[in-house]
């Protein structure tokens, strides 16, 4: 039968790079909808999230992601390839997206924030923090979110990054739009001063 709705969790496991892309690599179904993947705590790296990216590019039909990948080794290259899947998902409508204590910067932040102009997207909790990404990231995520002309609600914690006060004001210039009811944005422990406050 046509498989839907994936929900899988594996926090604190003793998964490696292997068991995380043979993983990954089960998920390229074309008649997903609804993906929820919480890797957590383990040493899983970019051999699962390049692989994870290519899977879910095969996934158009998504409207739905929950996408988990914690305080594990992935880096860049995982930021790249999940960037090039978001691009494919048209009907996205909700996106839970941690990749927060881990080792992606700017490189990799860029490239996932790009993918993130869904024209359907109506809800974006994006969670970087603890990572080395920065003002090149926020910028790149404003120019996507302000086309997300549905986006009512958004969450983004860049808390202890190398975000500064140029990401953080193209971030407070990208979410002063008039169709986002419910903005949660989170900078701490950055070096965002003034500027992006007024």
């Amino acid at each position: 039968g046509k498989l839907e709705k994936v929900d899988i969790c594996l926090y604190k496991t003793k998964l490696t790079d292997d068991g995380g892309h043979a993983l990954a690599a089960g998920l390229d179904r074309p008649e997903l909808q609804d993906l929820d993947l919480r890797i957590n705590d383990t040493t899983v790296g970019d051999k699962t999230g390049v692989t994870l990216g290519q899977s879910l590019s095969k996934c158009s039909q998504l409207s739905k992601l929950y996408l988990q990948v914690t305080d594990t080794q992935i880096s860049d290259a995982t930021g790249i390839a999940l960037g090039e899947a978001l691009r494919t998902f048209q009907q996205l409508t909700k996106a839970t997206i941690m990749l927060y204590r881990t080792k992606l910067t700017d490189q990799g932040g860029q490239a996932l924030v790009a993918g993130l102009n869904r024209p359907e997207l109506q809800d974006l909790d994006l969670r970087l923090f603890d990572t080395a990404v920065g003002d090149g990231t926020a910028e790149a995520l404003a120019q996507s979110v302000r086309v997300l002309s549905k986006l009512t609600k958004a969450k983004i914690s860049l808390c202890n990054t190398k975000l500064t006060d140029r990401g953080g004001e193209a971030l407070a210039t990208g979410l002063n739009r008039p169709e986002l009811k419910d903005i949660d944005l989170s900078l701490q422990d950055t070096l965002v001063a003034d500027s992006t406050a007024s």
